[in-house]
């Protein structure tokens, strides 16, 4: 059974954004940056589709949450990102026009993302499948304490995400601000539980991809 995966992402309240061609810019560059550092695993390569959208597919769902957060992270304005895993379907081989149950779910999963005022959330198949409950319960979990970050605490743990092989000491360089300082300031982000969840997260996603107990 097929186990690829689509991303369908939505900026959020994108018709208030004061500058627009600013956010398309950086939306660009950063799907730019998915598709090289994905490349092995790009199915359909990641682009802007309709009005504040953008989409892509992967051969499995192992690096979709990674996919997520770099988009996410590049953005000066929030995002909906719907993960739909199943099959995917390009006419004529084309990165157009594609559908399959990858893609339909990772639709849903956007709809519901807009209707539970939701960041993210991911289908692995058209029913209310434990594998999808238990994974959408740990995103929510991780929005949740994301919410009270204050920016500093956004700023600091968005480059760390990306650079995890750094020391504290080369984040505290980055910033100009001591080991010490990034070490408190990762305690009061609660970054310990969220870096847990995060890679139970990727280890579900990875699960789902290789045995797709539900359908």
């Amino acid at each position: 059974m097929s186990s690829q995966c689509v991303l369908i992402g939505d900026i959020r309240s994108s018709r208030d954004l004061q500058d627009w061609p600013t956010v398309f810019g950086n939306l660009e560059n950063a799907l730019r940056e998915v598709n090289g550092e994905f490349s092995d695993d790009i199915v359909v390569g990641f682009g802007p589709t309709v009005g504040d959208e953008f989409q892509g597919a992967l051969r499995d769902a192992r690096n979709a949450y990674a996919v997520y957060l770099r988009v996410k992270g590049r953005l000066p304005a929030r995002i909906y990102c719907g993960i739909g895993i199943g099959d995917v379907e390009k006419p004529l081989g084309l990165d157009i026009g594609m559908r399959g149950t990858a893609f339909y779910r990772a639709r849903d999963a956007l709809e519901d993302c807009k209707a539970k005022r939701r960041s993210v959330l991911a289908r692995s198949s058209d029913n209310a499948c434990l594998d999808d409950r238990v994974t959408n319960t740990l995103l929510h979990f991780i929005e949740v304490l994301e919410g009270s970050w204050t920016d500093r605490q956004s700023e600091v743990l968005g480059f760390y995400r990306e650079h995890r092989e750094y020391t504290y000491e080369m984040v505290g360089s980055h910033f100009g601000i001591s080991k010490q300082a990034v070490g408190q300031i990762l305690k009061a982000a609660d970054w310990e539980a969220i870096s847990d969840g995060e890679q139970l997260v990727n280890h579900l996603l990875a699960q789902i991809s290789v045995h797709r107990a539900c359908v």
